[in-house]
Order: structure tokens, then sequence, then C-alpha cells
């Protein structure tokens, strides 16, 4: 996928939950899990801070190779209604997604649910 330059709009307002192993391996790069997460909509999801990710700095995510398993998936997120992976309608990049690459982060999104017991 290739994102737009400077474009960071999944990172605004996010939504994405965290699963225990993404946590933890926040965690693990000394982050407090009070700092970067919050319960929301009966999820633990990544903390906004004046309405962008915790994580998001200088337009940038700051903890890119370490990050969340729903990051690494987006834009393909699964619809739980439907039962299979989508594309995120509000991505402006869905285009550049490939086939393999589309199947790569349906993988991890299907991970993430199955990692939060909903499939």
């Amino acid at each position: 996928m290739i994102c737009p330059e400077g474009c960071h709009l999944c990172c605004l307002e996010t939504e994405m939950i965290l699963t225990e192993s993404d946590i933890r391996r926040l965690e693990s790069l000394g982050y407090r899990r009070e700092d970067f997460s919050e319960l929301r909509g009966g999820f633990i999801r990544l903390k906004n801070v004046d309405g962008k990710c915790y994580f998001l700095k200088n337009g940038m995510c700051s903890v890119y190779e370490h990050r969340p398993l729903g990051c690494r998936a987006y834009p393909v997120i699964y619809d739980l209604d439907a039962g299979k992976c989508v594309l995120d309608e509000y991505c402006p990049a869905t285009h550049t997604v490939s086939e393999q690459e589309f199947r790569e982060k349906c993988n991890l999104a299907v991970k993430v649910v199955g990692e939060l017991g909903l499939i």
C-alpha cells in the first residue's frame, strides 16, 4: 500500500482496538499501558491525545516497527457482520492495495479479532 505523503487520517480520532499482545509489545518498549490505552466501547483502544493517536508524533508513528496488529492490517478491516475482510472506505489509499497485500493484511485482521475472541 502506498499512503499519500503526510497522510495519517487513520491516526486521527483513532478507534484502534488493542490486543493483549499489542499491549505487551508496547509495554516492552517502556510505555505504560495507562498512558497509551483506554477502555472505550467495551474494548481497550489506543488513546487519543488532542484528537490524534498517542503515538503520532510530527505526523509519523513513533512506534511504527512495533505498532499494533490492527494498524499493520489497515486499511484492511474485519467486518464482523459480513464475516469477512474488507477495505475501509475512509482510507484514501485503498486503491493501492494489491490482492496479495489484501490477503496478508486480512490474515492480520483475522488474528486481531481471533485474539479478541470475536470469531
